[in-house]
């Protein structure tokens, strides 16, 4: 007889799929508490949905239009959901380029300044983040997003996790702030003529209802200095000027070892290829358990940009790219000091808040681009079972 394994819990309940608003203020939740919670958008001027032959979701009763992240979960105002989208070879939000597989740069930059000098002016309640909880470079600007208290004037919007050839799809009811079906919808919306991949994250602006941009450091790094009148007070500088340098050095090691290392490994189609993709992802990652031996963080003593690139990576390792993509010299618990470091930032606000594994897994195990070439069946693996509330003890670390 087949022995019978017990449904695996997640250390989050999956996230309910919401429909479109701004996320409200409140602290963060308790170590379990879920992710995300249920609101309606705000209401936006019935001008019709951007493009031809669809409807825009009807108008909800005043009552249901409050912001999200109520008492006591954070909310994912938007619509999270996968949906296939776009043209051309796209992993998600990372596009496989032959020879070797990169993060391309976003297609759309446009600049939301903070003093007016651009065509997009940080104002509230003007912008949706348009994100999946199963993607990596969507997570950081998720992450970036709560810890710096935007969930109170930037709108969010969730893809599914899994996505067939048509890319990133919003749910059977679609995308209420829009009425798009799928994310590619978004772009052609934006451009007619664009075929180029259609990706998460991407910033929308409401008023004119364009893409202003799908370009993750950009999102980033505006979020972190555009939108400075509208963190909460007390947050951390994630972008300091005096050390933007520093972390962008730091950053672009981890980017071309680390964040596109893992798939450079998976993707091989040689093992030459695959053996150089494994050996840049654990030399950097040695190196990073030695440095995190001395300091908290990767600078020091605070919370920078440069850990919110990592984080991401790190947190996916042992459910999917130890495994599926064959980076399986060393797992990461396997590192004392970075196991305890992922451990301590998954306590700070955005970051346990917005790992699901569960949405991870199927992301990876069950997306067409995913399934065709590792996982034919769509099996999601049970495991690995992960405490992400163990102790760390690192909050006694120096700077």
């Amino acid at each position: 007889m087949p022995a019978k394994f017990p449904r695996p819990s997640s250390p989050r309940p999956a996230p309910v799929r919401n429909t479109g608003g701004l996320w409200a203020v409140s602290e963060p939740p308790a170590a379990i508490a879920p992710p995300w919670t249920v609101s309606e958008p705000r209401p936006i001027a019935t001008t019709g949905p951007p493009w031809e032959g669809s409807e825009a979701a009807p108008a909800r009763p005043p009552s249901l239009r409050e912001p999200g992240w109520l008492a006591s979960a954070p909310d994912v105002s938007g619509s999270f959901t996968y949906s296939p989208g776009g043209s051309g070879p796209s992993t998600g939000s990372l596009p496989a380029i032959t020879g070797g597989l990169i993060r391309r740069q976003g297609s759309f930059t446009g600049r939301i300044s903070r003093d007016g000098s651009t065509d997009f002016p940080a104002e509230p309640s003007r912008y949706q983040l348009y994100a999946s909880l199963g993607c990596p470079w969507s997570q950081r600007t998720l992450i970036v997003c709560r810890l710096l208290g935007l969930d109170r004037v930037i709108g969010l919007t969730l893809t599914e996790p899994v996505a067939d050839e048509r890319g990133w799809r919003f749910g059977d009811e679609g995308d209420p702030l829009t009425g798009a079906r799928f994310l590619s919808d978004l772009y052609r919306a934006t451009d007619p003529a664009y075929t180029g991949p259609c990706t998460v994250p991407l910033i929308w602006d409401l008023r004119t209802r364009r893409i202003v941009n799908n370009d993750v450091s950009q999102i980033t790094v505006m979020l972190e200095t555009e939108f400075r009148p509208f963190h909460r007070a007390g947050s951390p500088d994630l972008y300091p000027a005096a050390r933007r340098r520093e972390i962008e050095s730091l950053a672009t090691l981890i980017f071309h070892t680390v964040n596109t290392g893992v798939y450079k490994a998976g993707l091989a189609n040689s093992q030459s290829d695959y053996e150089q993709g494994v050996e840049a992802v654990f030399t950097t990652l040695d190196a990073l358990d030695e440095r995190l031996a001395r300091r908290r963080f990767l600078l020091g003593a605070h919370l920078t940009e440069a850990d919110v690139r990592l984080f991401p990576t790190l947190v996916r390792f042992d459910a999917v790219y130890y495994q599926m993509f064959n980076c399986n010299l060393r797992r990461l618990s396997d590192y004392h000091h970075l196991w305890g470091y992922t451990r301590d930032l998954y306590t700070h606000p955005g970051f346990g808040e917005t790992t699901d594994l569960g949405q991870i897994k199927r992301h990876y195990f069950q997306s067409t681009e995913w399934s065709l070439s590792h996982n034919r069946f769509g099996i999601v693996p049970i495991g690995p079972q992960i405490d992400w509330n163990e102790p760390h003890g690192r909050a006694r670390m120096p700077g």
